[in-house]
């Protein structure tokens, strides 16, 4: 009997080995950094491979079209914030959440010259493209009784570090807590930081897996969300070790900034890839609402997958 086990054993390995991996293309919100983590561990430690997955990792040219991209059918799995995706849904775009990478924000509004959010008033803040930063600063002068209107905005694009650095802005916004914000540290700026969920911004995920709706029952999505568990666990069990397999897979993140990221992000990787929160999470779509970012509130199962 244990002979014939360990040959059936033996045939269902060779079957699983022998079945073709399925194709699924994964498309970041930017270029590949830290907060990107358990997809690039699943990656370098084959968990993708190990659930049937042959998994395809690219780059935006731009991380406003992740989500359009996704919509079209040009990435199977893409990266995008709670708020990124409320407004893109809203929009119209067939989008679900499918899972959580980081369950919180990761943004902040950074500055040299001021030390409370309410002195802000009359400074020039740089902000990136897009204007959920800007939603998002909004709200958090409204919880010091400011509005948008009392402050001077400047589009930065992405030089939010270097407008702060050359003091051409007095504070910056969508400077991401866990890189921006240390790296002026790094160079010598005194900085304070602010963070959203201080300032009455509900506690969202900055970061999650969407997919488009027809995939809501795609065994593909399972798959991957699996892997991505079995990345998450190994990274919090051997951290060390996953970011030395990042920075072989991507040289470039081989930097003392990087580094310092992935030890304050790997931390905060959400445990378990499908939890959410559904109170924040509608919470912050009737905020958006009754802000004028967006103007419906859908029952929460057709955001969810």
């Amino acid at each position: 009997m244990k002979k014939l086990l360990t040959t059936l054993a033996l045939l269902y390995l060779s079957t699983l080995s022998a079945t073709p991996a399925q194709p699924l293309t994964v498309i970041l919100d930017w270029f590949a950094n830290p907060t990107d983590g358990p997809i690039l561990v699943a990656q370098e430690q084959h968990f993708f491979q190990r659930e049937g997955l042959n998994v395809k990792i690219i780059n935006p040219a731009d991380p406003n079209d992740t989500a359009k991209l996704v919509a079209l059918g040009k990435a199977d799995v893409g990266i995008g914030s709670d708020p990124h995706m409320l407004l893109a849904i809203d929009h119209g775009l067939p989008l679900l959440r499918a899972g959580v990478i980081l369950n919180q924000p990761m943004v902040a509004v950074a500055s040299y010259d001021v030390s409370k959010l309410q002195d802000l008033k009359g400074k020039t803040i740089g902000y990136p493209v897009g204007d959920l930063d800007k939603f998002i600063l909004g709200v958090m002068l409204n919880h010091v009784g400011l509005t948008l209107k009392d402050v001077n905005l400047i589009d930065v694009h992405f030089n939010i570090v270097q407008a702060l650095l050359s003091k051409k802005v007095d504070a910056i916004t969508g400077a991401m807590r866990d890189y921006e914000v240390p790296q002026l540290k790094m160079m010598g700026m005194k900085i304070h930081a602010f963070y959203p969920e201080h300032y009455g911004m509900p506690n969202y995920a900055e970061l999650n897996y969407i997919i488009n709706k027809q995939h809501r029952h795609d065994p593909r999505i399972a798959a991957f969300l699996r892997a991505i568990k079995l990345a998450t666990d190994f990274i919090n069990q051997h951290p060390n070790i996953a970011w030395r397999g990042i920075i072989t897979q991507y040289p470039q993140l081989n930097t003392t900034l990087d580094k310092k990221s992935w030890q304050m992000t790997y931390p905060l990787f959400a445990k378990d890839p499908t939890e959410t929160n559904r109170a924040n999470f509608i919470k912050l779509a009737k905020l958006m609402q009754a802000k004028g970012w967006i103007k419906h509130v859908l029952p929460y199962r057709q955001y969810i997958a």
